[in-house]
């Protein structure tokens, strides 16, 4: 007998992550300084508490590589980071 994984719930992420993904779903991809400029935006101001560091930052959106809900890619300016495609 085969199960599904266990669904994701936002609430089992950082609130770092969750901005991270928040970003990302008004985007195509975004670069590591993109997302560190949206995130200390007044909209996302409550969701990004600690996400405007770097350090804060990559922790969260390595959390989501490896959980497989977004991909980075090393190019001109950085990483790039976007959703991963279902």
């Amino acid at each position: 007998m085969c199960t599904a994984p266990p669904r994701l719930d936002m609430s089992d992420l950082s609130k770092n992550a969750q901005c991270v993904l928040k970003i990302l779903e008004d985007s195509e991809s975004l670069t590591t300084t993109e997302i560190l400029g949206i995130a200390a935006t007044e909209k996302y101001a409550k969701l990004c508490v600690d996400c405007a560091g770097g350090d804060a930052f990559v922790a969260a959106a390595n959390q989501l590589v490896e959980k497989g809900l977004i991909t980075k890619k090393f190019g001109k300016g950085g990483y790039r980071w976007q959703l991963a495609k279902d």
